[in-house]
């Protein structure tokens, strides 16, 4: 389990790639394990991203590609959560049965 500065930076990762969605990602994060471990895994995927950028140059871009398919699965992970949040769900008033 992440500590809170741990949590903290992997927030500001998401943060940085939505940054309109400020308070719905403060809110998940806030409440949702499984959201914080999205956001930790983006953090992670793009800090090895930056790593994969020092490799010698044979393999760089294939790691480098590698990660950025990661991310990108990461980021609409995070996006379609954040889709849900933001949904208030309608429920039907009954209907009186007719006789």
């Amino acid at each position: 389990m992440p500590n809170d500065e741990q949590r903290k930076s992997s927030v500001s990762a998401v943060l940085q790639r939505f940054p309109t969605e400020r308070q719905t990602i403060e809110q998940l994060a806030a409440r949702s394990e499984d959201f914080c471990d999205m956001c930790e895994e983006l953090a992670d995927a793009e800090q090895a991203m930056r790593a994969a950028q020092m490799l010698p140059a044979h393999i760089r871009d294939e790691r480098t590609a590698e990660w950025v398919t990661l991310i990108d699965r990461l980021a609409a992970a995070i996006d379609r959560a954040l889709r849900l949040a933001n949904v208030v769900p309608i429920s039907r008033a009954k209907q009186p049965k007719s006789h």
